[in-house]
């Protein structure tokens, strides 16, 4: 019996790409509306015209203001994520000490590129919420006890500073991010937070100020 091949529909990736693109543009818009006014503040209608859409855009595609939010922050920790594993992978030698400053690289980056989420995470860490214990839950905890053991670690082989390890979260993503988070500042300041060579000077300087030993 011959196969029967599936007769395409015309017009059917047309749609899927439309609503690809559309939910695309309805999370970046988001990201800035969120940044700036925090999840009570930001506006849906706002969102959707930055989009290029209209506000029923929104609950079709995500069924909520809060599933919108929670698409963005999984969008952002993804490509944290992303921006790590390229880091790490393009260490010659990854020993414990390089893949730890490969991730105090990455974190750099990452926070030149996407300031968005320190912002979004500056607004939400201020009062406690459902969003907050979804964070911290989710995205948050492990990542801080991955870090505890890695620097516990370093710390006592020599090779990191002698922080303590219940403040060293918050010191390391304080310091990578804050400078791009509070970019009209540093403008002010005479600074250039777009400019590779701030960047690059950025991340080598912590990694010296945090690793003193490698």
């Amino acid at each position: 019996m011959e196969a029967r091949l599936a007769t395409p529909v015309p017009g059917r990736d047309r749609v899927n790409r439309g609503t690809t693109d559309t939910r695309h543009r309805l999370i970046e818009a988001a990201l800035v509306e969120f940044a700036a006014h925090g999840y009570d503040g930001a506006s849906t209608r706002a969102i959707a015209a930055s989009a290029g859409t209209h506000q029923p855009q929104i609950n079709y595609h995500f069924g909520s203001k809060h599933e919108l939010w929670r698409q963005c922050l999984e969008r952002l920790l993804t490509e944290l994520d992303d921006t790590i594993a390229a880091h790490v992978q393009g260490i010659s030698r990854p020993d414990e000490p390089a893949v730890l400053a490969g991730i105090v690289r990455a974190l750099v980056t990452f926070a030149s590129r996407r300031p968005e989420l320190n912002r979004i995470m500056m607004h939400e860490g201020t009062a406690p919420s459902d969003r907050l214990a979804w964070l911290v839950d989710t995205h948050l905890a492990w990542r801080q006890r991955d870090l505890a053991r890695r620097w516990n670690r370093l710390r006592d082989a020599g090779v990191a500073a002698p922080v303590p390890v219940n403040v060293v979260h918050h010191l390391l993503i304080g310091a990578a991010s804050l400078l791009y988070a509070n970019a009209p500042e540093a403008r002010l300041l005479g600074l250039e937070p777009d400019a590779s060579t701030t960047v690059t000077g950025h991340a080598n300087g912590l990694v010296s100020m945090l690793l003193p030993g490698l």
